[in-house]
């Protein structure tokens, strides 16, 4: 199975589409948490103007770009609903661009690495609040397989997480569905 470098930058696009119409509501702001999923907002939204918060269309992500008080973890999250959600403009909000290159769930896989925290833990820069940016964010290099490859990871993935047996299944099954996934892409 072949593998191809790419910048995420070049694959990736940045989206500053604000609510600026007012077209969604309080219902629909969404803050990210460490365990990388959307949650309801913590913050008193009374009397917030909403026209400043940043739209995250379904197979979006949103990231806080600050790290510190992490604990060691990115705050990003993927939009896998049919929702469109808004988040605070402190958020960076981008999408796959290169579908035919990139699987946005593949992507959110890789975001769900300890590595990645890792690496943008090291990659974040200031003293008293550091901060992964875009710029850093875009500079990542990815090495990835086939679309094809990646897609068929992502439904390895999916449902080893629909199956609720344990992590002693998955541990037991992974190899064997990996495996394959890897031989039937190079026929």
């Amino acid at each position: 199975m072949a593998l191809t470098k790419y910048k995420l930058g070049d694959l990736i696009t940045l989206s500053e589409e604000k609510n600026s119409e007012n077209k969604y509501g309080i219902d629909d702001v969404k803050g990210a948490s460490i365990r990388k999923i959307f949650i309801e907002t913590k913050a008193n939204m009374s009397g917030v103007s909403l026209t400043p918060y940043l739209v995250v269309k379904p197979d979006y992500f949103a990231y806080v770009p600050v790290t510190s008080r992490n604990g060691n973890k990115i705050t990003i999250a993927h939009n896998e609903t049919n929702n469109t959600y808004i988040v605070s403009s402190s958020y960076i909000v981008f999408y796959v661009s290169s579908t035919e290159i990139l699987d946005s769930d593949f992507l959110f896989m890789y975001f769900n690495r300890p590595e990645f925290d890792r690496y943008s833990r090291y990659h974040s820069w200031g003293s008293a609040r550091e901060v992964f940016s875009w710029n850093e964010m875009c500079a990542i290099e990815i090495n990835l397989p086939s679309i094809d490859i990646q897609r068929k990871y992502v439904a390895v993935f999916k449902a080893l997480l629909a199956n609720n047996n344990g992590t002693e299944d998955i541990a037991e099954i992974c190899p064997i569905l990996i495996k394959g996934a890897i031989e039937e892409g190079g026929k």
